[in-house]
């Protein structure tokens, strides 16, 4: 295992990320996995139409939670996953009572499908498809190792 970090966004954003925010009742509307090393973090981002990584670099917008993870198993599933469309029913699953579809990814999910695949025993009771980004991080931080 290393050391990667799930980044949480913060930031005002536009008004998915309001809708987001007051919907689960939280701060966060997004979230990623940061590898460091790679200086790019990977998710699914409804902006950009699925699944993608992008060049990160921090700043106040976003809280970081630092977690180890098998960086190789980020890469695989990343790979598998790259280009699939976002899960816009499936992102409002979490309040809604729309079936998540399994072609398709959220930014929690896929996130946390990260932790459940490598392992993470915060995960072993939770299901991937039923956290909102304000879910997973409380998740995150009331298990943290």
């Amino acid at each position: 295992m290393q050391k990667a970090k799930v980044i949480f966004y913060k930031g005002d954003g536009n008004i998915v990320d309001k809708t987001i925010r007051w919907w689960t009742d939280g701060p966060f509307s997004h979230c990623e996995i940061y590898i460091p090393e790679d200086e790019k973090s990977y998710s699914s981002s409804g902006m950009d139409g699925g699944c993608r990584s992008r060049k990160h670099t921090p700043n106040d917008n976003w809280e970081e939670v630092e977690i180890d993870v098998d960086i190789e198993l980020v890469h695989q599933f990343f790979n598998e996953t790259v280009g699939t469309e976002y899960d816009f029913l499936g992102a409002f699953g979490f309040v809604l009572p729309f079936k998540d579809r399994s072609d398709r990814w959220f930014c929690s999910e896929w996130c946390s499908n990260i932790l459940k695949i490598s392992g993470d025993k915060r995960m072993w009771k939770t299901e991937p498809s039923t956290l909102s980004p304000n879910d997973f991080y409380k998740l995150i931080k009331e298990n943290d190792d």
